[in-house]
């Protein structure tokens, strides 16, 4: 009986596993580098100053 259950789950799992893919290409990722994230800060701040 435990080897029926531990059969079902190495089974489930490796269902799991496999199914878990990513739909969207290599190159479709958007890779966000330090430099573009202190671009957007800079950016919502001088926003900021403009507003007041």
């Amino acid at each position: 009986m435990k080897i029926i259950l531990l059969l079902i789950t190495v089974l489930v799992s490796s269902l799991a596993v496999t199914s878990c893919t990513n739909d969207e290409g290599e190159s479709d990722l958007d890779f966000l580098t330090p430099n573009d994230e202190e671009e957007l800060i800079l950016k919502e701040t001088q926003t900021g100053e403009n507003n007041n």
